[in-house]
């Protein structure tokens, strides 16, 4: 009896290690990646909230080893109080062009929908007067996107 009480703790325990180390794994590679450095990636487009409370970032990204994974990398950012979020990623290679008006950012690109990775059509971020606002995340194609001189 004591044999098999102590053969289901240790299932418990060994289950919850995994679902806890896979937690942990993933919030390290997905949910907080990190942040565009300059070794890495080359900023694209940058657009900003009228009251400079959200900046959202397109950056040409070249990350892994022999840089094995190239593509755009879109971020958000919170300059107060200095806030970073991925929030898509795609390996097209062609244009994109951000839109940032009235607490939604568009996202043109003249490549195909299935293309991006969004991580969720719509973030929580704080106005210049610290009241949380919403925006909403919209990828188009609608075939208007161009790319910058840099390019």
């Amino acid at each position: 009896m004591l044999k098999q009480i102590l053969l289901g703790v240790s299932a418990i325990i060994i289950t919850v290690v995994v679902i806890l180390g896979s937690a942990v794994i993933y919030q390290k590679t997905t949910m907080q990646p990190d942040l565009p450095h300059e070794e890495d990636c080359e900023i694209q487009q940058m657009a900003t909230t009228a009251d400079g409370s959200l900046e959202a970032h397109s950056y040409w990204c070249k990350r892994g080893d022999n840089t094995q994974w190239q593509g755009y990398e879109i971020w958000l950012h919170e300059p107060q109080p200095d806030k970073w979020q991925r929030i898509m990623t795609t390996e097209h290679d062609g244009c994109i062009k951000l839109e940032l008006a009235d607490q939604k950012l568009e996202i043109n690109h003249d490549g195909e929908r299935g293309d991006m990775f969004l991580v969720e059509p719509v973030f929580l971020f704080n106005d210049a007067q610290g009241v949380s606002q919403s925006l909403s995340v919209q990828v188009s194609t609608r075939g208007d996107a161009v790319c910058s001189d840099s390019e």
